[in-house]
């Protein structure tokens, strides 16, 4: 099994362990949206002519874009939380030494561990926090004209997120948060009927969102 499959497995195990474990001691479950801009990082690669030696030095050159996701998890005491989370990203791109412009799509799915700091504040309404995250990612260039071999997709592959925000107590059940988040995915093997390249794909995202615990 490679590495990144075990990696999953572990993660996954761990986090049923984890649930199964705190289910006697729940605190609460919730469910949140949210949504923002995302800023891929540019990046430089070799584009390839499938079945030949040659290739094209190029990269994409990104537009800001947005992202949305819905996550549900669980509050094992008030400073951590386990929660399994869906993300879409997209934004356009200009190809380097190309005339070409395309949209880019990645789908996440991860699975996150978040702590919770003491709250703040003159009422507590003010929470910061911080966390991570593990799951698997694609990544697709979209757009680039059947006359080159149409549209570039890839596998699902190892993504991690690194997580920051603060948390702002409307009520007991409602709370709306802010956050920043660096999130990345491994090189991906990307190709069409004519092209081929290799590329990763790290974004840093600013979102608004709102939790509601049950």
């Amino acid at each position: 099994m490679r590495s990144i499959e075990k990696g999953l497995l572990a993660a996954a195990v761990a986090a049923g362990l984890a649930l199964s474990a705190g289910a006697a001691a729940a605190q609460s479950w919730y469910v949140k949206g949210f949504g923002g801009a995302t800023f891929p990082q540019e990046d430089d690669f070799d584009l390839d002519v499938r079945g030949t030696p040659d290739s094209l030095d190029t990269g994409l050159n990104y537009d800001t874009g947005y992202v949305l996701g819905i996550a549900g998890g669980y509050m094992f005491t008030p400073s951590i939380a386990f929660e399994l989370e869906y993300a879409f990203r997209t934004a356009d791109a200009d190809a380097k030494n190309v005339n070409e412009s395309v949209t880019t799509q990645s789908n996440a799915w991860m699975a996150n561990a978040i702590y919770y700091f003491p709250p703040t504040g003159v009422n507590g309404q003010w929470q910061p926090y911080a966390g991570g995250g593990l799951g698997a990612a694609d990544l697709n260039v979209e757009d680039v004209s059947s006359a080159n071999g149409g549209d570039f997709d890839s596998d699902y592959n190892f993504a991690y997120q690194l997580i920051g925000g603060v948390a702002y107590s409307v009520n007991p059940n409602w709370t709306i948060n802010g956050e920043v988040r660096f999130f990345g995915i491994n090189d991906q093997d990307l190709e069409n009927d004519f092209f081929s390249f290799k590329t990763p794909y790290h974004t840093f995202d600013l979102l608004i969102g709102a939790t509601y615990r049950f």
